[in-house]
């Protein structure tokens, strides 16, 4: 009961963020969103499978040039457009586990890097298709015939998706594949003794996580309206990475909060913008460092730690 009194509160309040906040923090809210949609893919990948990953900004961009090129060399609205970079995002990511499947460590990390490079080059060397490094500008989308003009109602579209997106990764977690997900990264000896096909496996999160990244990605052209290859390079990737190990790697809350935390982190550096990548890897050793489970960890130790006191402050109540 209280959980569902918290929810409808949270929604009510997200709900109304466009109709108290100016159009800029409207414009942030939409930003923390499609990270949390990219972080969600990540850390199933990452968190849940344990298959190091530096290329997941590549699949933004496949999701977000696919969508912008749908769109504007083709005419196609924003309900096909979406859906088939998300798609193609995700059989690319298909395509990239394959190889990998086999692979962990540094070894899978390299190659993702390698893949991350090759998707770089295709976006800068194609101008005539991608607009090379000048970019391209995307139009405002278009959802069943009508053109979506002002950002409220961009916003509440995001956030739809958002919300479908948080529900999705909350029922892979919770299925058998995410339990699987999580016996192959726990110990891969002990999964395949337990049946669980390891290839199949890596490849599935592969898939799960490149098609959440070509959804965020599509959503990040519709909302800021032009896209170039660097901002999908290997910083972004690494602020990626940063979201789930400071939320709390394994778990839909901890992407949920290190994306929004570190989404609106740039807003307290706006005087040393050139610093940013620095600051975001100053915080990513100090959490490996002293918070390795992220603040989901913190937030259930001080959970377990109340649970203990409190019957040890019931039985001293009694005389």
């Amino acid at each position: 009961m209280r959980r569902g009194v918290l929810l409808a509160a949270l929604l009510a309040l997200l709900c109304a963020v466009p109709l108290v906040t100016g159009n800029y923090q409207t414009y942030l809210a939409q930003l923390m969103m499609i990270n949390i949609i990219a972080a969600l893919g990540l850390n199933l990948l990452t968190g849940n499978c344990g298959q190091i990953s530096l290329c997941h900004s590549s699949f933004m961009a496949i999701g977000a040039y696919t969508t912008s090129l749908l769109i504007v060399r083709m005419d196609a609205s924003f309900a096909l457009a979406v859906p088939v970079g998300t798609a193609i995002a995700a059989v690319l990511g298909a395509c990239l586990g394959f190889p990998a499947r086999r692979l962990s460590g540094l070894y899978l990390a390299l190659v993702t890097l390698g893949f991350l490079e090759l998707v770089q080059i295709g976006m800068e060397e194609f101008p005539d298709l991608t607009g090379g490094v000048r970019g391209l500008r995307v139009p405002k989308p278009e959802l069943l015939g009508v053109q979506i003009r002002s950002d409220a109602a961009l916003y509440y579209l995001v956030l739809a998706l958002t919300a479908l997106a948080v529900i999705a990764a909350h029922n892979v977690e919770r299925s058998r594949f995410g339990r699987a997900f999580n016996a192959v990264r726990q110990s891969s000896y002990a999964a395949q003794a337990l049946g669980i096909p390891l290839a199949r496996m890596k490849l599935l999160a592969f898939s799960i996580a490149a098609g959440f990244g070509g959804l965020s990605g599509g959503l990040q052209a519709m909302v800021v309206g032009f896209i170039d290859p660097t901002e999908f390079g290997i910083s972004t990737s690494l602020r990626q990475i940063t979201f789930i190990v400071v939320g709390g790697l394994g778990s839909v809350l901890g992407s949920i909060i290190g994306a929004v935390l570190l989404t609106g982190l740039p807003e307290l550096l706006r005087g040393a913008q050139e610093y940013s990548d620095l600051v975001y890897a100053a915080i990513l050793l100090a959490t490996l460092l002293f918070m390795p489970r992220g603040i989901t960890g913190l937030l259930a130790a001080a959970r377990l730690r109340g649970r203990k006191l409190l019957p040890a402050a019931k039985g001293s109540a009694q005389p």
